[in-house]
């Protein structure tokens, strides 16, 4: 699981821009479909949007997507935020300096048994995170990394 969060946070730094679906030169985004195990390597991933701040401008080139559905639900889930507070305050800052969008799956939620109030309202919660990732791609012109 590091390894894969190791790759999409490279595929953060590294990824170039896309030319919209749509056929105009209106930018789109990027999607990434996030499964981690712990704070340490949601970190990883974070840190990396966090560089893309020198690199990235969200004028130019769309957000990125950030669709979690995996165990990392949990750290954000409200009786467990105290314990991972830096996670969630660089998620939120983050999210708030429109850098990404950070998505939560509510089918994976239910899973966890994680209720929707649970989750901080910076997270936009989605039905599932599959069908997010399709949605993006045919409607908005993302590119899944």
């Amino acid at each position: 699981m590091i390894r894969r969060g190791l790759a999409i946070a490279c595929c953060l730094l590294l990824a170039p821009a896309v030319v919209s679906a749509k056929g105009d030169d209106t930018p789109s985004g990027y999607v990434f479909s996030v499964t981690v195990e712990s704070a340490e390597q949601l970190n990883v991933v974070l840190n990396r949007a966090e560089d893309l701040r020198e690199l990235f401008d969200p004028e130019q080139h769309s957000r990125i997507a950030v669709v979690l559905h995996g165990n990392e639900l949990r750290l954000f889930q409200k009786g467990q935020a105290s314990l991972n507070q830096s996670v969630v305050d660089r998620a939120r800052m983050l999210d708030q300096d429109n850098i990404i969008d950070i998505k939560a799956c509510q089918t994976m939620m239910r899973t966890l048994q994680i209720e929707q109030e649970e989750l901080p309202s910076f997270i936009e919660q989605v039905p599932f995170a599959p069908a997010e990732v399709r949605r993006l791609q045919s409607e908005q012109g993302f590119t899944s990394l």
